[in-house]
């Protein structure tokens, strides 16, 4: 991350200012995006059913069970009789086949 010191430069007071509010506001947009995203992290089961499990991967509930997990590229787990697909392995798929 580049660092800038408005100190050191020669900068009239209204202009300093315009600096300020504009590296105050992209300051503020990127803890939201980061707030956002740790809000979501938050919110995925550790174990999610095809449904969660598709939504999360952002395909359709079809292309996950037709594509994705009986051609093996996702593994599932059972958990008291019911299948799931541990947010690890999703996480693992999208990494595998990130472009």
């Amino acid at each position: 991350m580049a660092k800038l010191s408005i100190d050191e430069l020669d900068l009239s007071p209204a202009l300093k200012e315009m600096v300020l509010e504009a590296a105050a506001e992209e300051g503020r947009q990127q803890a939201s995006i980061f707030i956002d995203e740790y809000k979501k992290k938050l919110e995925t089961p550790v174990a999610m059913n095809y449904t969660q499990a598709a939504k999360y991967l952002g395909t359709s509930y079809n292309t996950l069970t037709k594509k994705l997990i009986r051609k093996g590229l996702i593994k599932v787990i059972l958990i008291d009789g019911y299948e799931r697909i541990s947010k690890k392995e999703a996480d693992r798929f999208l990494n595998a086949n990130a472009k």
